[in-house]
């Protein structure tokens, strides 16, 4: 049975292409303005609806993102007499599990600004959800103790995971707008690192 359509995926630019991307993002409304942008494309006053800002507070933020290279200009439309800028994101999904990952002190510091952000966005969220509310937050810390030819298997398994929930849950373009109105947005923060012990501290330098 075919799989019911219009259903919006949440996502974030793929991250480990350059320091200046990584930057861009360690702000935390900048991250929620790419989750969305990358959504579906939307212009900069409808992003500022959904996260109850005024337009003019985002104007600049969205011509940073755009000169790095994160927002593309997807559109422009005729609308009472102004041009509307319609804007999407590069790519759905956050994280550094591909790509090229530069190296040194400066790329290490600002991949740990954008998952510090990252990190405090999911607090925030956890502990924004009111007391009764229908659905409560998933939250779960397992420690695995493997071998380090396995590890690559681990990441594996978690990365084909958030795959398989991107593209079931992946946006209907064709009607964004009645898709998003008739769902809710709920984020997955997946972090898998070394954790304390002699692991972490031979690894120290990973991220």
């Amino acid at each position: 049975m075919a799989r019911p359509k219009a259903r919006p995926s949440v996502g974030a630019p793929f991250l480990g292409r350059t320091v200046a991307d990584l930057r861009a993002l360690a702000h935390p409304l900048r991250l929620r303005m790419m989750e969305l942008f990358a959504e579906s494309p939307k212009t900069t006053k409808q992003v500022a609806e959904l996260l109850g800002q005024p337009p003019t507070r985002l104007y600049h933020h969205v011509a940073a993102l755009e000169r790095a290279g994160l927002l593309v200009l997807k559109e422009t439309r005729q609308n009472r007499g102004a041009v509307e800028k319609w804007y999407g994101s590069v790519a759905r999904e956050m994280g550094t599990t591909g790509g090229v990952r530069q190296k040194g002190p400066k790329a290490r510091a600002a991949r740990r600004a954008v998952a510090a952000t990252v990190l405090e966005q999911a607090r925030q969220e956890i502990l924004a959800i009111p007391a009764g509310a229908k659905e409560a937050a998933l939250l779960s810390r397992l420690v695995v103790v493997a071998r380090p030819t396995e590890i690559p298997t681990i990441r594996k398994w978690l990365v084909e995971m958030l795959q398989r929930m991107r593209t079931e849950f992946e946006v209907d373009t064709e009607s964004p707008t009645a898709a998003e109105s008739a769902c809710e947005r709920w984020a997955v923060t997946l972090a898998f690192a070394p954790a304390s012990g002699p692991a972490s501290r031979r690894n120290k330098k990973g991220l």
